[in-house]
């Protein structure tokens, strides 16, 4: 993907793609590297993996290599993009005030007498007119209620004394630092070596600012990541320092979390504390999924309340898959131990399971669509609620509350152990998973009038209908997922829920509600993909990466069948 950026590479003739690329966008892109002089004659191989998109774009090609590009879609509304542009112009016209308090970490957060977050406070409350000004004309009408551009509203986001993500990003890295301090004095009084603790420290501080707030979720971002967490690395080797590991929180969940490994610099390094902030503590969160219905349901674990009735389907709620799950929102930290060397196999890893659909959204106008022996009712929403949890397996993990200390479920742990700062603690190991919940924009599907207790039967139309509308949308597979969700406690009839996998929500799924014609299109391209396949032979009772497969939904590949699929959406387009 680095040859999409423009790069000349002069005499370069041919190209080689190890799989499709997404779009037409993306392969002239490729392909145009090569022959960009006169003297040579261009030669572009692709290969086709065995994949739904891969093998429908290796049957007619046309589409991709003929080069015809739709417009982008971007949903400009989106509050959670606006709202870190907002904080950006803040700052922006503040450190026009304040230019000494720019350039890095240092300057604006360690600084004699007032800090940064207390001068932009300062600004702030004066309200400045020339600001207020820029932010009406950047900020879309729809969101500047919402928003509450002219009331000021918005600043308590930035500076709110617990919530402010100003303030947490003040919090973390005053703490982080102040941590350090406190164990270079304690290496210092007893006479040990204590100078690679001031070069952690120095590396802190020494951060370039705007990098340090980006990453905080102050300021945009490059791709625009929502809830990024960081990966700290508490050691003084050069590897280390040049290092900057941060992840959208839903993926960090897997690949940070406590025992995981990460390779970087050329070095393996493994995750052992949930950050802690002083003061603070990590959100909490009774849950539980129907083994029924699957209908996920959570309520504040500090309200006691235990989960005992579907709230779907009224059954008693057992099983395994309930608990307590807390939000690492605040990131992770490696072990102290110096690295390791990478191996041939793949780093250890724990894995989220699927992602699940709270019921709560916005949901605006609902368009029904009769078809032969089904009514489809289609409803769009935006700030719908899902959830994913890493349950390790269901081993849990085993958490320290005092210092953030984490280990597998199944691991064993001397006591005492120590905290990230090298000192001795005694802290009660509690078991629990890691979780995390955000809002998307999403599409509620309902096929009204038909029935089927085939829990199969619903995961694969599900996988069809997004295979279906990466394409008919003209989007990355990757920026679309989907769940089941019994709305009616029935799981013989339940919702397909479609929803933009990228921040915030981009307005892809919402796209599909616009009109008939556009619920037609993705029947009929999803049918198109199924037919396309040949797994399964005759009886097409049976899936593979080429049709309904991914990485993605591992949890139900022996349950994904195409044929009843096929033969469903061949009915009801009679």
């Amino acid at each position: 993907t680095t040859f999409e950026l423009g790069v000349d590479v002069g005499e370069l003739e041919a190209v080689f793609m190890r799989n499709v690329p997404p779009s037409a966008a993306n392969y002239i892109q490729r392909a145009g590297r090569a022959g960009r002089r006169t003297s040579s004659t261009a030669f572009a191989l692709t290969f086709a993996q065995r994949r739904s998109h891969d093998l429908t774009h290796y049957n007619d090609p046309r589409k991709l290599v003929i080069g015809e590009i739709k417009a982008p879609y971007f949903e400009v509304a989106n509050e959670k993009v606006v709202r870190r542009h907002v904080y950006a112009t803040a700052l922006a016209s503040f450190w026009k005030e304040y230019p000494d308090t720019f350039h890095d970490v240092k300057a604006f957060f360690f600084r004699e007498g007032d800090t940064g977050p207390g001068l932009v406070e300062q600004y702030l409350t004066l309200k400045p007119s020339g600001l207020r000004t820029s932010l009406q004309r950047i900020v879309p009408p729809e969101l500047r209620d919402v928003l509450q551009i002219d009331t000021w509203g918005w600043v308590s986001g930035l500076l709110d004394p617990v919530d402010g993500v100003l303030t947490v990003a003040k919090d973390r890295v005053t703490n982080d630092v102040n941590q350090l301090y406190a164990k270079w004095d304690e290496l210092v009084s007893t006479h040990r070596p204590s100078d690679f603790i001031l070069k952690v420290i120095n590396t802190i501080k020494d951060e370039y600012l705007i990098s340090f707030l980006s990453k905080q979720n102050v300021i945009p971002k490059y791709g625009f990541p929502v809830d990024v967490v960081d990966l700290q690395i508490l050691h003084h080797s050069d590897e280390a320092k040049a290092l900057e590991l941060s992840r959208d929180l839903r993926i960090a969940l897997s690949e940070y979390a406590p025992s995981g490994q990460v390779v970087a610099g050329g070095k393996l390094w493994t995750s052992r504390y949930i950050k802690k902030l002083p003061d603070r503590i990590w959100r909490k969160y009774t849950y539980a999924v129907c083994d029924h219905c699957q209908c996920y349901q959570r309520v504040p674990a500090e309200t006691g309340e235990k989960l005992e009735i579907c709230i779907a389907c009224g059954l008693p709620l057992g099983g395994h898959n309930k608990g307590d799950f807390i939000v690492p929102q605040f990131g992770f930290i490696t072990d102290f131990a110096p690295p390791g060397k990478p191996g041939e196999a793949r780093p250890e890893r724990t894995y989220t399971t699927r992602t699940y659909f709270r019921g709560i959204s916005k949901e605006r106008e609902t368009l029904t669509i009769p078809l032969r022996g089904v009514n489809v009712v289609v409803i769009p929403a935006v700030d719908g609620e899902l959830a994913v949890i890493n349950h390790a397996g269901y081993q849990g993990f085993k958490v320290c509350y005092s210092c953030g200390y984490a280990v597998i479920g199944n691991e064993q742990v001397k006591s005492p152990h120590q905290t990230p700062w090298r000192t001795e603690c005694r802290g009660k190991l509690i078991r629990v998973y890691l979780g995390h919940e955000f809002k998307t924009d999403v599409l509620q599907i309902r096929f009204e009038g038909y029935a089927n207790g085939d829990l199969g039967f619903w995961q694969s139309l599900l996988y069809a209908l997004l295979e279906g509308a990466s394409q008919s949308l003209e989007i990355d597979r990757q920026d679309l997922d989907g769940v089941l969700y019994p709305y009616s406690g029935e799981l013989a009839k339940p919702a397909l829920v479609l929803f933009d996998d990228v921040p915030g929500g981009a307005g892809h799924v919402r796209r599909i509600a616009e009109n008939q014609a556009r619920l037609l299109e993705l029947l009929k391209v999803s049918l198109e993909k199924l037919e396309l396949c040949n797994c399964g032979g005759d009886e097409r009772n049976t899936s593979c990466y080429g049709c309904l497969r991914n990485y993605r939904n591992q949890f139900c590949h022996d349950q994904l069948k195409r044929g009843p699929v096929i033969k469903f959406i061949s009915a009801i387009l009679k």
